[in-house]
Formats: C-alpha cells, sequence, structure tokens
C-alpha cells in the first residue's frame, strides 16, 4: 500500500500533464490503459442526453463532438485547456467540422441562464464536485434539462491485460464507487434529481450520473 499511494499521485499527475502539455498523446494512452474501450465508455452517456444543443465540458480531444455531431445534436464544446482546444479543433477540421469551441471555467460558464437542455461531461476532472461548478451547471440549463457525466469505470473481464487496467483505474481513483452518495447529495442540494446509472458493457460496467435539473 505505501508503494501505490506515490505511484498513483504520480499517475494523476500524468493525467494532468496529459490535458495540457501532452495533449496530442491523449487519445493514443487513453485507448492503451482503457484495452482498447475508452470510447466504448464515453458513449455510454449518449442515450440519457435530451433535447438537440449540448455542451460538452471538458470536451478534450474532441471526439465526443463528433459523435454528438454524427447523431443530429448540436454541440458546443468548452475546455480549460488550450492544448486540448487546438487538438479538438484541428480533429473536427479534418473531419471537415467547424467546431464552436469555447474557453473557459466551469466555475463560471460563459453562457446565459436556461441556455442548454443537455449538459456532458467524460471523465472529468475534480471539477465536477466543486459546489460553484455545480450552481453553474444549475443555471445554465433549462428547466427539465440533464446533466450527464461519466466518472469512472469498472473493467469486469478476467484477462490478464484487463487485470491490469483495472488496477490502474483503481490506483487512480477512476473505478472507485463509494463516491455515489456524495455525488447524489451534492447535486440534489443543489437543486437536481440526480441518480447512478450502470451501464454493462461486455467487458466493463460503465457509471453514468445523471442529473435532472428540476
Amino acid at each position: 500500500m505505501r508503494l501505490l499511494l506515490p505511484l498513483g499521485k504520480l499517475l494523476t499527475f500524468a493525467f494532468k500533464l496529459l490535458y495540457n502539455e501532452l495533449a496530442w498523446t491523449y487519445d493514443w494512452v487513453s485507448r492503451l490503459v482503457s484495452m482498447g474501450q475508452w470510447r466504448s465508455w464515453q458513449r455510454a452517456a449518449l442515450p440519457y442526453l435530451h433535447g438537440r444543443r449540448v455542451l460538452e465540458v471538458a470536451h478534450g480531444t474532441g471526439d465526443m463532438l463528433l459523435d454528438l455531431t454524427a447523431l443530429g445534436f448540436e454541440p458546443i464544446g468548452l475546455d480549460l485547456s488550450a492544448a486540448m482546444g487546438r487538438t479538438a479543433r484541428r480533429k473536427l477540421r479534418s473531419h471537415g467540422l467547424s467546431p464552436t469551441l469555447v474557453g473557459g471555467r466551469v466555475q463560471a460558464l460563459p453562457f446565459p441562464n436556461n441556455a442548454f437542455p443537455s449538459l456532458l461531461s467524460t471523465f472529468p476532472a475534480e471539477f465536477i464536485m466543486h459546489p460553484q461548478a455545480i450552481a453553474e451547471f444549475h443555471r445554465v440549463l433549462q428547466p427539465g434539462g440533464v446533466l450527464v457525466f461519466v466518472p469512472s469505470a469498472q473493467i469486469t473481464s478476467l484477462s490478464l491485460a484487463d487485470r491490469w487496467a483495472e488496477w490502474l483505474f483503481r490506483i487512480t481513483g477512476q473505478s472507485a464507487h463509494e463516491w455515489w452518495a456524495s455525488v447524489l447529495d451534492r447535486y440534489t442540494a443543489a437543486g437536481f434529481t440526480a441518480r447512478v446509472e450502470q451501464v454493462r458493457l461486455p467487458r466493463s460496467i460503465v457509471i453514468v450520473v445523471v442529473a435532472e435539473k428540476r
């Protein structure tokens, strides 16, 4: 256990680098550590969205913006990382798209009240639990709108490679389940009706939190 704690901190720091200086490696690394399941985990959130206009919070390299556009949604992406903004813009333009990407902090979303029927975030950082961020999510959502986010996944396959990936996700905190109650409590106190969905895939279980603005 003493060895795992500093290693976990090192890996967490590495993920922060992936979102900034090493953003160009993010797609490759995420597929590697999830044993090819990353995109399936992200897409588990899509069935819970409402309406056509979607704000993706922390859009990353732009994969979900591609998915949303292909499904007929009208997505806008927001990310604090300028490196991720450049990466996503290049990716979407390579598919013939002119993305609407905005730089900004979730604690001060640059959008008017009641602007979106849906917000989406896949594998967000700690901001997803920040009280000011939760208040901002509530503010920009339309009444009855939903925030859908994927905080974690649990690999269930018994293969050696998948067991290694599950260990890696466990020590970085991305496959923990004990936080459910505190997440739901915070969102409920902020004016949401929140629930946890478990989406079962052939080799994993994906956790999806659905928080509806009352």
